[in-house]
């Protein structure tokens, strides 16, 4: 795996933010809320959640709709939402360095910074990047240029209490077996993510206190 590091706190005027990367990739997500929402997307049993995702370069394109379709699926799945009705969550994520995992960067970065935000959810979150080589190698955390030489790339979006799976993305074409292979490399590979995290707010305690 690659080194994983991350930074709280990192905008002073986000409710919760997290700088977060991944070997050579960074992304940085903000939360601000819960707060006002407007009346037309305001819901009076649950919280409406706002995602936008910008890329490094250029006008968010297919990709980058996609990274945010991904985010709003996996917060809908753990963020508590009863608990703030009639409210909204904007949640940004700004790619700031991408050397092939943008969404897992970004995925886990907009979990810090909804523990950061103090948001109550269910559990919390990891995604995690594999890549097949064309001689069947499974790559954890796989590097831009290791993807493009690879058969097929996979991310994985895995809840802490049970290490479930709720959400992926594929890319190339994996079959059955291969597919389990890497979800389970993968799902492995997220326990030592969600280990990162609790040393993180460990830490952060511990300094607040």
């Amino acid at each position: 795996m690659a080194n994983h590091k991350c930074e709280l706190n990192f905008l002073s005027r986000s409710d919760g933010s997290a700088l977060y990367s991944i070997g050579s990739t960074i992304a940085l997500a903000s939360v601000n809320g819960p707060g006002d929402v407007k009346q037309s997307n305001r819901h009076d049993f649950r919280v409406f959640l706002d995602v936008t995702y910008n890329p490094c370069t250029g006008q968010p394109m297919i990709r980058e709709r996609t990274t945010e379709s991904v985010i709003r699926k996996t917060v809908e799945q753990v963020v508590l939402t009863h608990l703030y009705p009639r409210t909204a969550i904007n949640i940004t994520v700004q790619e700031m360095q991408s050397d092939g995992l943008a969404l897992a960067a970004s995925v886990n970065a907009v979990c810090m910074a909804l523990l950061n935000a103090s948001v109550q959810m269910k559990s919390t979150f990891a995604g995690v990047t594999c890549c097949l080589t064309p001689a069947g190698t499974i790559i954890i955390d796989p590097t831009e240029a290791e993807i493009k030489e690879s058969s097929a790339v996979a991310t994985f979006v895995f809840e802490s209490l049970a290490g479930e799976l709720i959400a992926a993305q594929e890319e190339g074409h994996l079959d059955t077996d291969t597919f389990t292979t890497c979800l389970n490399q993968c799902q492995t590979a997220a326990k030592d993510v969600f280990s990162f995290y609790r040393r993180m707010i460990a830490n952060r305690y511990q300094e607040q206190g």
